[in-house]
């Protein structure tokens, strides 16, 4: 049975952001085979750092400016969710579903994507103009029609990714392992390449 977060001393359209204390206490009172569900609920400005949420539906949840770094975000669900300006360095995004997500301003850094058992991290349509994924393992994760412009992709593993039709305006691609990514039809005026680790192939861009 699903494991639902709700104060039934407070009104359905109260959107008061959860405390980590409030969230804690929901998690240690749940078991690892129920799911817990968060639609919609107002995370913002929350430390939920260093904690483990693995497989969390975030879909529509507010999480703006909130801190997850550290913590493991493995399979979690942040469909549309709003993570603008949201500090998420060196988490766990292990197949993380992030279909039109709003992540403007993210902070990324040193995450991974990876998952051994090959369920790939979907970040389809996502917004993600100036975000920060420098040194993230990322390789295939879907990044279709992604907005990355002026993103900080530096020295980022984003081997087999597919970013066709992501907007890579201005975005700094320098150092990292490209190969065998699906580039086809993304918008690349004023991306950075230095220093890659393998040579861009034209097929790889071309639609």
């Amino acid at each position: 049975m699903p494991v639902f977060i709700n104060n039934k001393d407070q009104p359905a359209d109260d959107y008061t952001p959860i405390s980590r204390r409030e969230f804690v206490m929901k998690l240690m009172g749940s078991t690892t085979d129920k799911e817990l569900r968060c639609q919609g609920v107002n995370f913002t400005n929350a430390d939920f750092s260093k904690l483990d949420l693995r497989g969390i539906n975030f879909k529509y949840a507010i999480l703006r400016n909130a801190n997850l770094s550290n913590a493991n975000l493995s399979f979690c669900n942040f469909e549309r969710a709003d993570l603008s300006h949201a500090v998420i360095d060196s988490a766990n995004l292990l197949g993380v579903k992030m279909l039109c997500a709003i992540m403007d301003g993210t902070s990324l850094k040193s995450c991974n994507f990876e998952d051994p058992a090959g369920q790939r991290a979907n970040m389809e349509g996502a917004m993600m103009k100036g975000v920060n994924l420098e040194g993230s393992h990322m390789a295939g994760v879907n990044l279709r029609v992604a907005n990355l412009k002026n993103a900080n992709l530096q020295n980022c593993d984003l081997r087999g990714a597919v970013l066709a039709g992501a907007d890579l305006e201005n975005c700094n691609l320098s150092g990292c392992d490209l190969q065998e990514a699906n580039l086809r039809g993304a918008n690349l005026k004023g991306a950075a390449f230095e220093l890659m680790l393998n040579p861009l192939h034209m097929a790889q861009a071309v639609r």
